[in-house]
């Protein structure tokens, strides 16, 4: 008899064609996870949802030959076609819909799991009740460490992040950042170097617990894409405040980064809107006036830095600029 899924993994592939077959081979390379549904094993029931957001490209047959060629059991291999592109919120919530597990593992599909990193992660989550969710040590392609998550934005980090004054030594030790700088930054910070607890964990590989996600109803959909797991993370902290997210070093995933955006100008502007839409919603409206004014001003200072040595990048900024 098949036996119902412990962790239900979501992956939302938007034009992921040149990664996303890697993605799964490690994904199912994990030893301990067992997406055929067999009970006479002791490996950790699992299944995975893909929710494809209209993609142009091979994504959605690349996809479905790895099903075939791999005999996945469609109960234990789902995959959700959009008629739209429907963004990264929407369509993780409608994995969820269909999801049968008591963790939920949001994926993105540029990623590669490494050394079984996915079972590392659940069995330190199911065996620490006090935490909401994990992640792993996110790594590029060159194994450094890649910034993951950070700190809830206020008017203080949100000043030290705009004027760029994060970027001096100490800053970042008197107040919590919104994004902490890697260790090869030239500081050396070592934030990244070892398990700790921090406000909020990248969308990009965050393992939640499905009855806490269900509480808070999900991702807010009228964030498109970026900003969305930050904002799952506060109003899961509002409901839950004595239990914390951990970033662990220990299981380790390479993210390529950039996998589904359109363009470059696409994940500039939204990291902006979606600090504005935190604010928007969760600080007092005397505050939104001041996170508007001090985002623009970071993006006049990068326009500035890069106008001499990098046109096209400053062009991003300029267009940026115009649409805040």
């Amino acid at each position: 008899m098949p036996v119902k899924p412990i962790l239900s993994i979501i992956i939302v592939s938007y034009n992921v064609a040149p990664f996303i077959e890697n993605c799964l081979k490690s994904i199912f390379a994990d030893k301990n996870l067992d997406f055929n549904g067999d009970s006479k094993n002791s490996k950790t029931p699992a299944e995975l949802i893909i929710v494809d957001n209209h993609s142009s490209d091979a994504s959605v047959s690349i996809i479905k030959n790895f099903q075939i060629k791999n005999c996945l059991k469609i109960s234990n291999f789902k995959l959700k076609i959009s008629h739209s592109n429907q963004g990264f919120s929407q369509a993780n919530n409608l994995g969820v819909k269909q999801a049968q597990g008591n963790y939920l593992l949001f994926l993105n599909p540029d990623t590669v799991i490494l050394h079984s990193s996915i079972s590392q992660s659940l069995d330190w989550l199911s065996s620490h009740p006090e935490a909401l969710g994990c992640t792993a040590q996110l790594l590029n392609t060159d194994k450094t460490i890649q910034p993951s998550g950070g700190f809830f934005p206020n008017l203080l980090n949100l000043f030290t992040w705009s004027t760029n004054l994060d970027d001096l030594p100490l800053t970042n030790d008197l107040i919590k950042p919104i994004h902490p700088h890697s260790p090869i930054f030239y500081t050396h910070p070592k934030f990244y170097l070892q398990d700790h607890s921090q406000d909020w964990l990248t969308g990009a590989c965050i393992l939640l617990r499905k009855n806490a996600f269900d509480q808070v109803g999900g991702f807010d959909q009228d964030y498109f894409m970026y900003g969305e797991e930050l904002e799952l993370c506060y109003r899961l902290k509002k409901v839950f405040p004595l239990k914390k997210f951990w970033y662990l070093i220990g299981p380790q995933i390479t993210h390529l980064g950039g996998g589904s955006s359109v363009n470059r100008l696409n994940p500039l502007i939204n990291e902006y809107h979606g600090i504005i839409a935190f604010f928007k919603k969760h600080q007092p409206s005397w505050q939104l006036p001041l996170a508007k004014l001090l985002i623009k001003f970071n993006c006049l200072c990068h326009y500035l830095l890069y106008l001499i040595k990098k046109p096209e990048t400053a062009k991003l900024y300029q267009q940026i600029f115009s649409q805040l």
